[in-house]
Order: structure tokens, then sequence, then C-alpha cells
């Protein structure tokens, strides 16, 4: 093994001393092929160990603010953090901003902390819990909400790797720019959200429009797109992949606008929506009624969307036919022992045959598509105000399937009628069943019903064991 990536791991083991990491920042700097070592090193320690590491090595010039509370070089190789966020802070040298910390409620710093009033340093931070408020010379105004690492690159942008923050521009369009691990976001005179978290393999962005236009563009420039007002974007991608995956507009990943510290309420009066811009509480309270998990899991699968949408109508339809016949059953009085079945015999046939002679395959169809397998749980984030900052559903398998769209339920139910009549036919003969009270009439309709009820429960039978 080479002498550099023996540092590599006395840096991850935290054997290493203080020359043998400058030599080794040196070498970071310079050489992609051992960054990429280091990266897979960390996240193979990460793996095993399953702790992350700290992103508060300066791979930066030894420019210091004086008036920032600088820890000492064991405390900056410790603490908390994960491969994505000290992979990302490589690149670019920071140049010393001007950027200044206006405002802050409860800061928890971890590593370099600044005081109200001071100039912002240009290591990577690290706030563990509260929100900061931070002005830009840029006419920038940003807040950050814990936990959160991020660094201050130059009077009009900052890199930041984990949390959420609101950025208000009142200056020129195009002069601000917010640097994700998948990409930079650009102002095109705005205020908008980026809510940045990550695992080991990926690091997932969220950023929502409040007003005004953005431009992102992916690390290796090959995906750029503009958003406006009331949109947003969920970006995934990795450092070590060229590709991110965007879906834009998704209908339940909605960030809130925080723009000051200043003052009580969640917006400033002048940054309300307008008339035609969103509520986003009510917005969000809406989709946590009706957010579908299955919609939230095919996300990014077209096909599998469109096919699931499909599915979603049919059982529609279906339940809707099924609840007015068992409204009917719930409010009939039998008359002469007639029972139900019997007088709905012709609405019972023609259901059974619907399934049977229907355009639709319904043995196809999937378990998780005819019944709920998954129910959604929101990561919510609160600031010490009380008021949501952020809010992310996230699928969780159900232990046990509840109804869900009552597809396979109602399925069940027409077979269950269908059994009936089938039962009441043979109990009085075969002529029952025909208008004429032919026999022979009787027995085709009996034949035929008998491969009805064998084609349902094939279908049951398949949706219940397909489960892929």
């Amino acid at each position: 093994m080479k002498n550099y990536q023996k540092l590599v791991w006395k840096l991850i083991d935290r054997n290493i001393s203080e020359s043998e990491f400058n030599d080794l920042q040196i070498k970071l700097l310079s050489d992609v092929k051992l960054r990429d070592y280091y990266q897979q090193c960390l996240e193979t320690e990460s793996t095993l160990a399953n702790r992350h590491h700290s992103p508060f090595l300066r791979f930066s010039d030894e420019k210091k603010d004086s008036k920032s509370k600088i820890t000492s070089f064991t405390t900056f190789i410790g603490g908390v953090a994960a491969a994505a966020v000290l992979f990302f802070a490589f690149f670019h040298s920071p140049t010393q901003s001007s950027a200044r910390l206006v405002s802050a409620e409860n800061p928890d710093w971890r590593g370099v902390a600044v005081k109200t009033g001071e100039e912002m340093p240009n290591t990577m931070l690290h706030l563990q819990n509260g929100a900061v408020e931070i002005d830009f010379p840029s006419d920038t105004k940003v807040v950050i909400e814990a936990p959160a690492y991020f660094q201050i690159t130059s009077d009009s942008s900052i890199r930041f790797a984990k949390g959420m923050l609101t950025a208000t521009h009142g200056g020129q369009p195009g002069t601000f720019q917010v640097n994700t691990p998948v990409g930079s976001i650009t102002d095109l005179g705005t205020q908008f959200g980026v809510w940045v978290d990550h695992s080991l393999e990926e690091a997932t962005v969220i950023t929502q429009v409040f007003e005004g236009n953005i431009k992102f563009e992916g690390n290796q420039k090959q995906e750029c797109r503009f958003l406006n007002e009331g949109e947003n974007a969920i970006i995934r991608g990795s450092n070590t992949e060229n590709a991110v995956k965007i879906i834009a507009n998704h209908p339940y990943a909605q960030l809130h606008p925080r723009p000051t510290l200043k003052t009580t309420e969640n917006k400033r009066p002048d940054l309300l929506p307008t008339s035609k811009g969103f509520d986003f509480e009510n917005q969000n309270e809406e989709a946590e009624e009706n957010i579908d998990a299955v919609d939230l899991m095919l996300q990014g699968n077209l096909s599998a969307q469109i096919n699931y949408s499909m599915v979603k109508g049919i059982a529609l339809a279906i339940d809707e036919k099924v609840q007015i016949l068992q409204n009917a059953k719930d409010q009939y009085t039998p008359h002469d022992e007639v029972p139900f079945a019997e007088a709905a015999m012709p609405q019972i046939e023609a259901m059974g045959r619907s399934i049977v002679d229907s355009y639709v395959q319904f043995p196809k169809i999937r378990y998780w598509e005819a019944c709920q397998t998954a129910e959604i749980i929101w990561d919510k984030k609160s600031n010490l105000n009380g008021q949501i900052s952020h809010s992310i559903p996230h699928p969780k398998k159900l232990d046990q399937p509840k109804d869900g769209n009552r597809l396979l339920k109602n399925l069940e139910k027409i077979r269950e009628w269908v059994t009936e009549v089938h039962l009441i036919h043979g109990e009085k003969g075969m002529g029952w069943a025909s208008q004429f009270g032919c026999p022979e009439d009787g027995k085709s309709i009996f034949d035929k019903r008998n491969k009805n009820l064998l084609a349902i429960t094939y279908a049951i039978d398949s949706i219940k064991s397909n489960i892929d």
C-alpha cells in the first residue's frame, strides 16, 4: 500500500499526526485518484462501523477569522458527519467573505463557533441545533436550520452539504448561488428553499421556489433546469456519478419559507404568496390526507405509474358498483323468504361476468396495486417558533395489508355473492335460472357461472401471489 493510502487510513482511525495531516491535505487537493480512494475508504469504514466522520477537515487556505473560536486539530478530525459531506468539501477553495451572522436562535455549534455580529469564517461549519441568519454583501439573506453542514465560499455563494435553508435575494439576478452535493442552484431574483440530506450512496436535494425563479445545474453541467414560482424538484445523485435524477414538481415534497429569525412570523409580509401562490400549510395538510404510498415509491418509473393509475381507475369503478349493491343489501327486507342473492341475481350475475369478460386482465394485477401494503411516514421539522420548515414523506411497509383501493376486497365480495347465487341455483334445480324454466337452459347457465367462479378465484389467487 502506498504511503498516502496509509495516511488515509490513519486519518480515518484518528491516529494521524498534524504534520501527516498537512501532508495528506496537500496531496488530496492535487490527486483525484487519492480523493476517490479516500471516499471509498470512508464509505467502507462507515458501513462496517455504523458511524460517520467529521466534515471539519479544512481543505482550504490557512486564513482564519480571528473573531471566531477555532477548535484544536484533534477536534477537527473528530465528531459525526457523512462521507458525502467530506467528499463534497474537497472541491473549490473558498475565499474570505464579508458575510455576517446577524441573528441566531439557540445555536449549538460543533467545531467552529460564530457569534452574532461576527463575520463568517470560510471553513466548513456544523450547526447541530438551532437556527442562524446570515447577511451576504450580494443583498442576500439566508436562514439555516439545524442540523446543518455548510461553508461560506464567497460574498455571493454558500456550499450547503446538509440541512434546510431559505435564501431571500434582493440583488441582481444570477448573483447568488447555493452549491449542493448534486449541483448548483442560482437565483434569478427570488426567494427559494433548499433541503439536503444524504446516505452513503447518494445525496438528496429538494428545492422549491417561493417567489421568482431559480436555475439548477448539475455538477457535470449535463443537467440544467429552470424552476418558477411554486415549483419544486427532488434531485438525487452521487459524488462518484455524473448523472443526477430529477423529479420535478413532486406533489408531496413541500418546503416552507423562513426568510428571517428577527420576527415570530414565518413569512415576511412583502413576501407572502399572492393569489397565484401557494398556501404551504394547507397544501401539506391536504397532501397528507391524499398521499398514496405506492405513488411515492413509483416515482421515477413512469411506466409503472401509468399502469398503477389505470388500476386505481378500475378499482374505483368496481368499488362504486359494489357499494351500490352493498347498500341495497343493507336496506333489503326479505319477502316470502327470498334472500337478497336471489332477489339481486341479475345484478350479481352481471357483476361476475364483468370481471371474467373484462378488457382487464385481472390475474396480472399485482398485490400492492390491489390493496394497501405500505403507509406514509412524515419527516417533519419545526423551528423554535413551532412552525414547520419541511415535510418529507417516506413509505413504510405494513405488517398487515389494509383495504386500500379495495380492489382485492371487492373481488372477494363479488365471488361471495356469485357463490351464494350458485348455491341457490343448485338447491332450486337447474330450471330455476332459466327464464323459460328449461332445465337444459338452466344447466348451461349453471356451468357458465361455475367457470366464472373459477376464473374469479384464479384472478384473486394470482393477485395475492403476484407480490413483486
